[in-house]
């Protein structure tokens, strides 16, 4: 396996360079000592090094392959391409990649080894992306198994009803999520902005400040203060990931066993916001749609060139309802977007 250099930082060289630093880390190393530290530290078996050629040539032809993949499909040419993608965005792309490696008709012991591969390889650029590699994610990636109703819970209602009744901090975790679609992780950065009429978000993933505006959702805008309270008195006294760790995941375990759903994280509640708030967005007329997309635009401090052109793209697309969502889940493609809105590309 030689070293490829000279190549412009092209997405799949990234990859390939990224197997081969993990694989010198663990030529000649003991897997069974790393893996053996791994547990004496935190209980878990866990090592990011490569310690087999064979492994390391197998997980370089798949990174290659994705890397092919993010190219030519999604557009994602070069590194810095992809070190600006979120969690959330990567997780996307590959959903899309393995939706493309099942049309192929690929056994499932070779998806089996792409997920492995990929796992280790993004999971060492980026960590967060390994919370998508849940046992279901797998599963769907696998062999097909649907994750359920459009990425979202069946019965969200019932399952916060029934956190409501187990953990008041975790209903009001849960709520802020499907009012704000805030991840995980930036709910208790959530600012609010009476002034403005929206809940601010600084520094989500990728570094970018998200805004949510509720001038014209006057209700939920309630609803968004009345549990950022409940939270902001928790966390007074407790640490965020404390909370989300020990209490709000298995509260919602809980909850979702009891309304007969199958547990998938917190992330079905962002899939719930993206689509009830577009549902709501799209009764509203073209004008009005274009006024609220153009007041985003500007509180952005976007130049009168980028929004012209923004503005002229999305109409053309007749797209303005899919862009809004877009800005106010944080996404930097509409692509991205339209996965959790179940909307083809037009």
């Amino acid at each position: 396996m030689g070293t490829m250099r000279g190549r412009n930082n092209r997405i799949k060289y990234f990859f390939i360079d990224t197997v081969k630093a993990l694989f010198n880390a663990g030529y000649g190393q003991s897997k069974h000592a790393d893996f053996q530290a791994s547990y004496d530290k935190d209980k878990t078996r866990k090592s990011d090094k490569i310690y087999t050629f064979s492994t390391a040539v197998a997980y370089e032809k798949v990174m290659a392959k994705f890397g092919d993949f993010l190219s030519k499909e999604l557009g994602i040419e070069y590194e810095r391409d992809f070190r600006q993608l979120s969690p959330d965005e990567i997780f996307v792309c590959i959903d899309k990649y393995f939706e493309a490696q099942k049309e192929k008709g690929l056994a499932q012991n070779t998806l089996e080894k792409h997920i492995s591969a990929l796992n280790k390889v993004l999971g060492v650029i980026n960590p967060e992306i390994r919370e998508y590699f849940t046992s279901d994610n797998r599963a769907r990636w696998r062999d097909g198994v649907p994750q359920g109703d459009n990425d979202r819970y069946n019965r969200p209602d019932v399952i916060v009803e029934n956190l409501h009744k187990i953990d008041e901090t975790a209903e009001a975790i849960a709520q802020l999520q499907r009012l704000t679609g805030a991840r995980i992780g930036d709910v208790k950065k959530i600012q609010i902005d009476e002034e403005h009429q929206r809940v601010f978000i600084p520094r989500s993933k990728g570094g970018r400040d998200r805004s949510v505006y509720f001038d014209r959702f006057q209700e939920e805008f309630e609803k968004v203060k009345e549990y950022k309270e409940v939270l902001d008195r928790v966390l007074e006294e407790k640490n965020f990931s404390e909370i989300r760790e020990e209490e709000y995941y298995q509260a919602l375990k809980k909850a979702c066993r009891k309304a007969g759903e199958p547990y998938r994280g917190a992330h079905p509640f962002r899939y719930e916001f993206a689509q009830d708030r577009y549902d709501k967005i799209k009764e509203w007329s073209p004008q009005e749609q274009e006024q609220y997309y153009l007041r985003i635009l500007e509180e952005r401090g976007k130049s009168q060139k980028d929004i012209d052109d923004a503005m002229k793209r999305v109409k053309e697309k007749d797209a303005v309802a899919e862009a809004i969502i877009s800005e106010e889940l944080g996404h930097s493609r509409l692509d991205i977007s339209r996965h959790y809105l179940k909307i083809r590309a037009r």
